[in-house]
């Protein structure tokens, strides 16, 4: 593991780059997490690492068995579906207050520039923090428009195991490529003030336990509550 030259010290330092980690999936799912190879790594003691996994654990990122140690926690679908679910409730309304406006065409030139930033990105790099970066973007504007910025920050908490699900299920250049069409389809669905259309894109879109969940968990069950660590 590459140590950087600035290392996190704190306490809540250390739980914020591990939250990073376990997000990115440097800590895969049902990962072991050494509280001796911890200490190394951000040359600290055992009291500031454990109250780093402590804080973890509040978030349910981690796991600890007695006898058995630290584990990063397993992907739990019914716990994504029910945080997705709160989005998607924002979101579609979000595009029906949007359709409604007199005027879109201000929000849909701003999403197109999204949809084209993320077309020029994953023609290299596929699924780049920057293109996760282009994803909120996109998503933000919606609720901005609407006067609601800030509902996103609601669910703030529990909204890294949505981010870590994605980094799961969009390894493939095939899904990346997904994703770009159906940011395309929404706008395309604005811009037309087609309703119908719009809710279902959005749907398809946010609905990803539905489409991914069983053929990744039959693959890699192993990353998954169900499965076996």
């Amino acid at each position: 593991m590459n140590i950087q030259h600035k290392l996190p010290k704190t306490g809540d330092e250390i739980y914020l780059d591990l939250c990073s980690k376990i997000e990115k999936l440097e800590y895969m799912p049902g990962e072991k997490l050494s509280e001796n190879e911890l200490c190394k790594v951000y040359d600290t003691t055992r009291h500031v690492v454990r109250g780093a996994l402590a804080k973890l654990k509040q978030q349910k990122l981690v796991d600890v068995f007695p006898q058995r140690g630290t584990f990063v926690s397993l992907i739990d679908m019914d716990y994504i579906e029910d945080v997705l679910y709160m989005r998607e409730a924002a979101e579609q309304e979000a595009f029906c207050r949007i359709i409604a406006k007199d005027d879109v065409e201000e929000v849909v030139g701003a999403l197109r520039q999204i949809v084209e930033a993320q077309s020029n990105l994953a023609q290299d790099n596929g699924y780049t923090s920057e293109f996760q970066e282009l994803d909120n973007q996109f998503h933000q504007i919606l609720m901005k428009t609407v006067g609601k910025p800030n509902v996103m920050s609601l669910i703030e908490d529990p909204y890294i195991h949505i981010r870590r699900w994605r980094n799961f299920e969009v390894r493939s250049e095939k899904r990346v490529q997904e994703i770009i069409k159906e940011h395309q389809d929404i706008v395309d669905a604005i811009e037309a003030r087609d309703g119908g259309k719009g809710r279902e894109r959005l749907h398809c879109h946010l609905d990803t336990v539905s489409r991914y969940s069983k053929p990744l968990k039959d693959a890699e069950a192993q990353y998954f509550v169900d499965g076996n660590m």
